[in-house]
C-alpha cells in the first residue's frame, strides 16, 4: 500500500521584484506620491509636537516663572519683619481717583522695644477701627509694602504655562496652513503636468 503523500505548505507569492516587503510596518502605498509623504510625515511631527513638546514646554515655562517669584517672596521676606499692629481707624480707599485701585489702608498702633508706635499700613478692605491685623517693618522700623502672597507665584506660573502652549498652538497651526497650502499648489501643478501626459492618449482611445 502506498503512503499518502504529505501536502506541501501553500507558499504565498512576494511583491514583484523579489523583495520582502515591508515587515515592520505597512506596504507603501503605489498610488502615494512623494508630496503625499511629506504631508503625513508632517502631521506626524505637528501632532508629536502638540501633545509632548508644548506641554513640557508650558510646563517648563510655568515652572520658571514659580520659581523667580517664589525666590523674590523668600528675599522679600528676609528683609521684613512681621508685627502685630491694632487699628485705630476703620479701613479707608487709599486712592479715591475713579480707576484707581481698590487698595486700603488705616492708622495702626504697633510696639516694639522703643514703645508703643503709629502709622499708616495696607489693611483689608473690610478691616474696622479695633481689629488686628499684621504690619511689615523694614530694616528701619518703618512700615513697608506687604510681600506678595504665596499664590501670586502659583497664579503668575499657571498663566505663563497656558500662554506658552497656546502660542505654541497657534504657531504650529500657523506653519501647517502655510506648508498645507504650498503642498497644495505642489499638487496641483503635478496634477496638472501628468494630464498633459496622459490627455493626448485619451483623446486619441476615447475621443471628444
Amino acid at each position: 500500500m502506498r503512503k499518502p503523500r504529505t501536502p506541501r505548505p501553500l507558499q504565498v507569492p512576494g511583491p514583484p521584484g523579489g523583495g520582502h516587503g515591508a515587515p515592520h510596518g505597512r506596504a507603501r502605498n503605489p498610488l502615494e506620491r512623494p508630496v503625499d509623504r511629506l504631508e503625513r510625515r508632517l502631521r506626524v511631527v505637528l501632532t508629536v509636537l502638540a501633545l509632548v513638546l508644548l506641554p513640557l514646554a508650558g510646563w517648563g515655562a510655568g515652572q520658571a516663572v514659580y520659581g523667580h517669584h517664589a525666590q523674590e517672596r523668600q528675599a522679600r521676606l528676609a528683609q521684613l519683619t512681621p508685627v502685630t499692629a491694632r487699628l485705630l481707624t476703620d479701613a479707608r480707599p487709599s486712592d479715591d481717583r475713579p480707576g484707581a485701585p481698590s487698595r486700603f489702608h488705616a492708622s495702626v498702633r504697633w510696639s516694639d522695644r522703643d514703645g508703643d508706635r503709629t502709622g499708616v499700613a495696607p489693611v483689608r478692605a473690610w478691616s474696622q477701627r479695633g481689629d488686628t491685623t499684621t504690619v511689615w517693618l523694614d530694616a528701619r522700623g518703618a512700615i513697608a509694602t506687604p510681600p506678595e502672597g504665596r499664590d501670586v507665584a502659583a497664579t503668575a506660573g499657571i498663566a505663563v504655562a497656558i500662554a506658552t502652549v497656546l502660542a505654541g498652538v497657534a504657531t504650529a497651526y500657523g506653519v501647517w496652513r502655510a506648508v498645507d497650502r504650498g503642498i497644495g499648489r505642489r499638487r496641483l501643478a503635478q496634477w496638472g503636468r501628468e494630464w498633459e501626459r496622459v490627455e493626448p492618449g485619451w483623446q486619441t482611445r476615447y475621443g471628444r
